[in-house]
């Protein structure tokens, strides 16, 4: 018998990819179940009954927005994380996994890439404190399940993500999906510019939200659960990225301008992968360039 998959945040950037690849498994959003109240969530195990939880649900946005609202970031992220997790044990469920981000790093590590025993060696960023830290604490708070109760519960921690699925939002949403906002409006409104915050000197690792869903997929079907950095091996500047998504959107010529008085956010958060590698050694992750061309020409014809 097939044992009954529930995902939360169903209809988010990592969600809409695995309802391709997992179409059987029972996909949750807000507009089901308000994740931050305990009756509903305990109603949600009582109604779908499952033996696998895939727990994508947060509140999600850009450095900005994570600045402005520290309070909201922490607050909804800890209690969503703690009642899935809470009725996943109450209801013997085998497997839960939990999205973590790379951004749960210390911030003052001095070796790059980052392995997962640095995790606890530092507190993360100032910009992204609160979100950061209630994204740690799901770790441990599995750990310590782990730990207390045997259980196999596990957690990812993947670089930043971007995808067609994504805000493209210029305040709230993620890097990859505002800049390609930013293109796409500078084009239509002829004009030979964009700009970003910060410097442009910070290093970052993107993938794709189908690759992640993809490892997700494949972690479930071959029952292969572990505690691990995912990341592509493509790290770059956001100078570089800029670049690569005004290639990739056919606006090679436009100038990037950067406002300094905005945050660059850290420095560096690239993430050592070999564990990765170890477990899915053939994945062949999207090419960056290709993922926001890709992106951007569905968006140009929406």
């Amino acid at each position: 018998m097939e044992k009954k998959i529930l995902i939360t945040g169903g209809s988010g950037l990592i969600g809409t990819y695995l309802k391709e690849l997992m179409p059987s498994a029972k996909y949750v959003s807000s507009k089901d179940y308000n994740l931050l109240n305990e009756r509903e969530v305990i109603k949600m195990f009582k109604d779908i009954k499952p033996k696998i939880v895939i727990h994508l649900a947060a509140l999600v946005g850009g450095v900005h927005h994570n600045i402005e609202e520290p309070v909201r970031y922490f607050e909804e992220n800890i209690i969503m994380n703690t009642l899935v997790l809470r009725e996943s044990f109450r209801n013997k469920v085998d497997r839960f996994t939990g999205i973590l981000s790379s951004c749960i790093y210390p911030d003052n590590l001095s070796e790059f890439p980052i392995k997962e025993d640095k995790l606890l060696e530092g507190a993360p960023h100032k910009d992204l404190f609160s979100y950061s830290y209630a994204k740690r604490c799901l770790g441990i708070q599995i750990d310590m399940y782990n730990k207390k109760y045997k259980t196999k519960y596990n957690y990812l921690i993947p670089c930043n993500l971007y995808g067609e699925y994504d805000k493209f939002d210029a305040i709230k949403g993620h890097f990859v999906g505002a800049l390609i906002q930013k293109i796409i409006y500078a084009q239509i409104n002829k004009k030979d510019s964009i700009t970003l915050f910060g410097d442009g000197t910070p290093y970052r690792q993107f993938m794709h939200a189908r690759d992640l869903a993809m490892i997700i997929t494949e972690m479930i079907d071959k029952d292969k659960f572990y505690n691990m950095n995912i990341a592509t091996e493509e790290n770059y500047t956001v100078d570089k990225i800029a670049k690569i998504a005004l290639k990739a959107c056919g606006s090679d010529k436009m100038v990037i301008n950067y406002d300094t008085n905005k945050p660059n956010g850290q420095l560096r958060k690239d993430i050592e992968i070999s564990k990765f590698k170890k477990y899915f050694p053939d994945f062949k992750p999207i090419k960056l360039e290709d993922g926001i061309k890709n992106i951007y020409n569905k968006k140009i014809k929406n």
